[in-house]
């Protein structure tokens, strides 16, 4: 039977996070900002404590099963310690043509000429002022600017439209708030919290469903509209 080799802590002498690691291991790459160091034994050096920095970290949740950790401010790639998932968390700009599928923990933008051509993107937060064919999902927020397109719909935390900016959505959209300023149009909108329209904003849909809406005058809304707390009304 092969014999077992126990695991270690060991930490980043750049950022100082802890992963585990086989205790005969002669280098590896860090976990939390991808530095390469090698083992303190390998290196011929003896372990000892130093006394580092606080390391500032932030909290990061795994887009496909949920869990939460920690990571340092400044990494820029890390790995779900619950599910392995890598986990990119840099920020991203599209200026042209792009037809992958995204997957970020930071920052995506869409340029005015952007087109975004793949089937799904992800990021923690977007910034929409050019097109999209595929589905968008912003956690935090999507911000549109500009005059923006979206074939297949989106979801996320809150959906900004700014000042003069107009969004034309060819699926639903399922956000937890909105905040317009500008123009949307979409077959279906479902936000499970409240809806603020400015005096400049303008929601068009065939359905529209909330839980608190607020109008203010000369602001505009019409489409069946549903509050979760009950009662349907059609605005015009």
């Amino acid at each position: 039977m092969a014999a077992t080799i126990s695991k270690i802590e060991v930490f980043c002498p750049e950022c100082g996070q802890g992963q585990q690691e086989y205790e005969n291991f002669i280098s590896t790459v860090c976990r939390g900002c991808g530095a390469y160091f090698k083992s303190a034994v390998a290196s011929g050096e003896k372990r000892r404590k130093v006394k580092r920095r606080a390391i500032e970290k932030r909290e990061l949740s795994c887009a496909d099963c949920g869990a939460v950790q920690e990571v340092a401010v400044e990494a820029q790639s890390s790995t779900c310690l619950s599910c392995g998932r890598h986990l990119e968390l840099g920020h991203r700009e599209i200026l042209g043509e792009h037809l992958g599928n995204i997957s970020l923990e930071g920052e995506l933008r869409i340029g005015p000429k952007g087109n975004y051509g793949g089937s799904r993107a992800r990021a923690a937060r977007i910034i929409l002022e050019g097109r999209s064919s595929g589905f968008l999902e912003a956690p935090e927020f999507l911000r549109v600017s500009g005059h923006a397109r979206i074939r297949s719909g989106a979801s996320g935390g809150r959906l900004e439209i700014c000042p003069g900016s107009r969004l034309e959505c060819g699926d639903q959209m399922e956000f937890v708030s909105a905040q317009i300023e500008g123009e949307v149009r979409c077959p279906i909108a479902h936000f499970r919290g409240p809806v603020h329209i400015g005096p400049h904003g303008s929601l068009f849909a065939d359905k529209i469903q909330f839980e608190e809406l607020t109008v203010e005058p000369g602001g505009k809304i019409r489409g069946w509209a549903e509050s979760q707390l009950g009662g349907i009304v059609s605005l015009a």
